[in-house]
C-alpha cells in the first residue's frame, strides 16, 4: 500500500502511541497461551486450530459486545472470559466434560491483564527518553481496557507518557477519530503539530490522517512497505532521526 509522502516532522510537539504490537507484543504466542490448558488436561489441539479459533471468537465477541462489553453492564473479565470459553469450545472442546478448565480461565486473564504476559520491543526505552528530552509530549491512543496502565507500570515505561487513552475509559473505540482528538484536547496541541504510530492502516494511520495529524505505521516485519513508503517504520527507533 503506497501512501502520499511524510512532511517534515522537525515541529512535532506531541507524538501519540498505540501499545500492542506497537510498543510491545506478548511473551509468547496468544495461541500458545491459550493452548496450553489443553495440552496441560490431556487434550490434543494443535495450537494451530487455537490460533484461528481465537481469531473469529474475537471477532465475534468485540462485534456482539463492543469495547469490552463496556455499554452491556460487562466487565472486562467477564469479557475475556466469554472469548476463551468461545475459542475452546468452537474449537472442539467440550467445557462440561472438563470441568477443571474453567478455573484456569481466571489465570490466562491475570497472565495478560499484567506485564508478565508482554515484552517491549527492545528500542522502546531509548525512543521514549530521546522523545522525552526533545521536551515532546507523549501519550497512548489504544483500544484497550483498564490492563493498560498495569501493564505499562509493570514495563517500567508508564513514567514517559503524559496521558493514556485508553478505549474502556473514554468509551470509544479506534479508528473513530474522537479519540485522537480527544488526545489532541488532552495535549492541548493541534493536529498539525502531533504524530501518531501504530501499526494498523485502518486504527491508526487512517483516522489521524482524518483529523489532521501526521502518522507512521511501524512495519516489523514487511521490508518491502518500509522501502517503499515513507510512512511506514521499520523500528521505533526511526522516529529519533525524524523529529
Amino acid at each position: 500500500m503506497t501512501i502520499t509522502h511524510a512532511r517534515c516532522l522537525a515541529n512535532i510537539r506531541l507524538i501519540t502511541f498505540d501499545l500492542f504490537d506497537t510498543l510491545y507484543k506478548p511473551t509468547q504466542p496468544i495461541s500458545r497461551t491459550y493452548t496450553q490448558p489443553l495440552w496441560d488436561h490431556g487434550l490434543d489441539i494443535a495450537e494451530e486450530t487455537i490460533a484461528l479459533s481465537f481469531t473469529k471468537s474475537f471477532k465475534r465477541t468485540h462485534s456482539e459486545y463492543p469495547n469490552y462489553g463496556k455499554n452491556q453492564n460487562l466487565t472486562s473479565p467477564q469479557w475475556w472470559n466469554l472469548v476463551i470459553q468461545r475459542t475452546w469450545t468452537s474449537a472442539g472442546v467440550d467445557l462440561q466434560s472438563h470441568p477443571l478448565l474453567e478455573q484456569v480461565i481466571p489465570k490466562v486473564i491475570q497472565h495478560f491483564s499484567t506485564g508478565c504476559g508482554y515484552m517491549m520491543f527492545p528500542e522502546v526505552p531509548k525512543v521514549l527518553k530521546h522523545i522525552r528530552r526533545k521536551g515532546i509530549k507523549i501519550g497512548v491512543i489504544s483500544n484497550m481496557d483498564d490492563s493498560a496502565e498495569e501493564i505499562l507500570k509493570h514495563l517500567g515505561i508508564r513514567e514517559y507518557f503524559d496521558f493514556v487513552l485508553k478505549s474502556i475509559t473514554v468509551e470509544i473505540e479506534k479508528p473513530d477519530q474522537r479519540i485522537f482528538e480527544m488526545a489532541l484536547a488532552a495535549a492541548n496541541i493541534p493536529a498539525y503539530d502531533a504524530l501518531h504510530v501504530g501499526d494498523s492502516v485502518v486504527y491508526d494511520f487512517e483516522p489521524a490522517r482524518k483529523c489532521g495529524m501526521e502518522a507512521l505505521i511501524v512495519s516489523r516485519n514487511d521490508k518491502d512497505e518500509v522501502s517503499l513508503d515513507p510512512h511506514y517504520i521499520d523500528s521505533l527507533e526511526r522516529i529519533t532521526e525524524m523529529i
